[in-house]
C-alpha cells in the first residue's frame, strides 16, 4: 500500500520525526546500569510490590543523570532473587553495572543495604548500609541514586520529594499495578487501594493523581455520569495543589481535562508533565490516548513511541501505535509494531495468562498479521475472563471487524455501549472500525451517542 499523507499534507513518518522532542532513548557509549528488584526482608510487613517500587523510584531517578542509560525494568526485575551472580545478570543485560540491595527493619526504623557491581571486574564499586525513620523512604532512595551515579564518575541533582510512609507507598504500587489492567474490576481495586493511601496519608499527591485516573477512566468508558468527572476534577486539583512541580499530577490533570471535553488545556497539561518529567511514562501514554481520540493520528503515532521508548517492555503502548499507523496507511511500521507487540504480549500470557488486556491486544494483533484463528481462539478466551466489561467489548468489536466478521463486531460494540462506553471520539477514529463504518447499525449507533 502507497504511504498515506496526513491530516495535514505531510508524510506520517516526517511528522512523527520531526514533530516536537524526541523520547529518551538509550545512548549509544554510555553506560547502562540494571536495578534489580531490592529485597524486601522485613518478617511482619515485607512485600513485593514495595521492594519492586523502590528499585523503579531508583531507574527512574538514574535515567535522569545525564550520561547514564538505567535499562528498563521488565528487562531487569526477571532477575530478582535470581541465583546468578550479579555480574552474571549484568553481562546477559549488557549492563555495565548492577545495582542490587535489600530492605530490613531494625528497633522501628529501615535500614537499607544497597551496592553496586561492576560487570566487567565482578568487584563492588560503591556500598550503602544506612538506618532511617520510614518517612525518609524517598529522601534515601535518592541519596542512593546519587551514591550510585558518582561511583560512576558522574554528577546527579534530583527535585526534592515530600516524604511518604511505606505503607501509603506500599498502597499506591498496588493501585498503579490494578489501575493498568484497564479493565472495569482492576479500576476498582485500583481506586480502592490509592483511598487507603490516602487514609495513611493525605498529602500524598501521587495518590491524588492515581485516583483522579481510576475516576477519569470510569467516566470515559465505564459510567459516563458527572459524580465521576467531577471527582476526575477535583482530585487533580488537589494533586497540583499539594505538589505544582509533580509531572504525575500534570499528567492526571491532563486526563481529567480530556474526559472533559477540554482538549486544548488537556495538551497543555500533558505537555507540562513531559516537560518536567520527559520520562514519565503516564504523560507520554495518556497523551497519545488523548490525541487518538482527538484524531491527531500523527501526534498519536509520536507519544506512543514515546511511551514505548520509555517502557521497551510494555505492550499496550507499542500495540496501539501499530493501529495508529495502519490508519496512517504506514503499513511497514504497522507490521513491525504489531509482531514486537505480539512478542511482549506472549512473554506477559506466560507469567500471567490471565491478563486481559494482553489477551485482547494480542488476539488484534493476530487477527491483523493473518492470524484469524488464533486471534480468535484469545478473543474468546479474554471473554470468557470477563464477559461485560465495557472496555473488552469495544475490542472484541474492533477484533471482530478487523477478521471481517461485522455482525459480531456491531453486537459487540452495542454491548459496550450498553455498558457504558460511550466515548464517540474512540468510535470515530479508530481504523480498526473501518470495515463497520459504512454499515446501518454502526451509523445508528453513532447517532445515538454524545459528541
Amino acid at each position: 500500500m502507497a504511504t498515506r499523507i496526513g491530516r495535514h499534507g505531510e508524510s506520517p513518518k516526517r511528522a512523527v520525526a520531526e514533530r516536537g522532542p524526541l523520547p529518551p532513548k538509550a545512548r549509544a557509549g554510555q553506560p547502562a546500569v540494571a536495578v534489580l528488584p531490592f529485597l524486601d526482608l522485613r518478617k511482619e510487613t515485607g512485600d513485593a510490590p514495595l521492594a519492586e517500587g523502590m528499585a523503579e523510584e531508583l531507574i527512574q531517578a538514574l535515567n535522569q543523570v545525564e550520561g547514564l542509560w538505567a535499562i528498563s525494568r521488565t528487562t531487569s526485575f526477571p532477575y530478582g532473587g535470581s541465583s546468578l551472580p550479579p555480574s552474571e545478570v549484568g553481562r546477559r543485560l549488557q549492563a555495565d553495572a548492577v545495582l542490587a540491595g535489600s530492605l530490613m527493619e531494625r528497633e522501628g526504623r529501615l535500614v537499607l543495604q544497597a551496592a553496586l557491581i561492576e560487570v566487567a571486574t565482578d568487584r563492588q564499586i560503591w556500598t550503602l548500609t544506612q538506618a532511617f525513620d520510614p518517612q525518609d523512604l524517598f529522601p534515601v532512595l535518592e541519596d542512593t541514586a546519587r551514591g550510585a551515579a558518582a561511583a560512576l564518575r558522574l554528577p546527579a541533582s534530583f527535585r526534592p520529594r515530600r516524604p511518604v510512609a511505606p505503607d501509603a507507598y506500599g498502597c499506591y504500587l498496588r493501585g498503579r499495578q490494578y489501575y493498568y489492567r484497564f479493565n472495569r474490576r482492576g479500576m476498582g481495586f485500583a481506586a480502592e487501594m490509592f483511598r487507603h493511601a490516602l487514609d495513611l496519608d493525605p498529602g500524598y499527591a501521587s495518590a491524588w493523581a492515581g485516583l483522579a485516573n481510576t475516576a477519569a477512566y470510569a467516566y470515559i468508558y465505564i459510567e459516563r455520569n458527572e459524580p465521576q468527572r467531577e471527582l476526575a476534577e477535583s482530585c487533580s486539583l488537589k494533586a497540583l495543589e499539594l505538589d505544582p512541580d509533580l509531572a504525575e499530577a500534570h499528567a492526571a490533570r491532563g486526563v481529567a481535562l480530556s474526559a472533559a471535553g477540554r482538549a486544548e488545556d488537556a495538551e497543555e497539561a500533558f505537555e507540562t508533565a513531559l516537560r518536567l518529567d520527559p520520562n514519565l511514562y503516564e504523560a507520554a501514554y495518556f497523551y497519545a490516548r488523548h490525541c487518538l481520540a482527538a484524531g491527531k493520528l500523527e501526534r498519536a503515532a509520536e507519544y506512543f513511541e514515546w511511551a514505548a521508548a520509555l517502557r521497551p517492555e510494555d505492550f499496550q503502548a507499542i500495540l496501539l501505535v501499530a493501529q495508529v499507523y495502519h490508519s496512517l496507511g504506514v503499513e511497514d511500521e504497522a507490521e513491525r509494531a504489531r509482531r514486537k507487540g505480539l512478542a511482549l504480549v506472549r512473554t506477559r500470557l506466560e507469567r500471567e495468562p490471565d491478563d486481559i488486556r494482553a489477551r485482547y491486544l494480542g488476539a488484534n494483533a493476530l487477527v491483523a498479521l493473518g492470524d484469524r484463528e488464533q486471534g480468535l481462539a484469545w478473543a474468546r478466551m479474554a471473554r470468557s475472563l470477563d464477559p461485560e466489561d465495557p472496555m473488552l467489548l469495544y475490542n472484541l468489536g474492533c477484533i471482530h471487524a478487523l477478521a471481517q466478521d461485522p455482525e459480531e463486531a456491531l453486537d459487540c460494540l452495542e454491548r459496550a455501549v450498553a455498558a457504558g462506553l460511550t466515548q464517540k471520539a474512540w468510535f470515530l477514529h479508530d481504523g480498526d472500525l473501518d470495515a463497520v463504518r459504512a454499515h446501518p447499525r454502526f451509523q445508528r449507533l453513532m447517532e445515538g451517542l454524545k459528541d
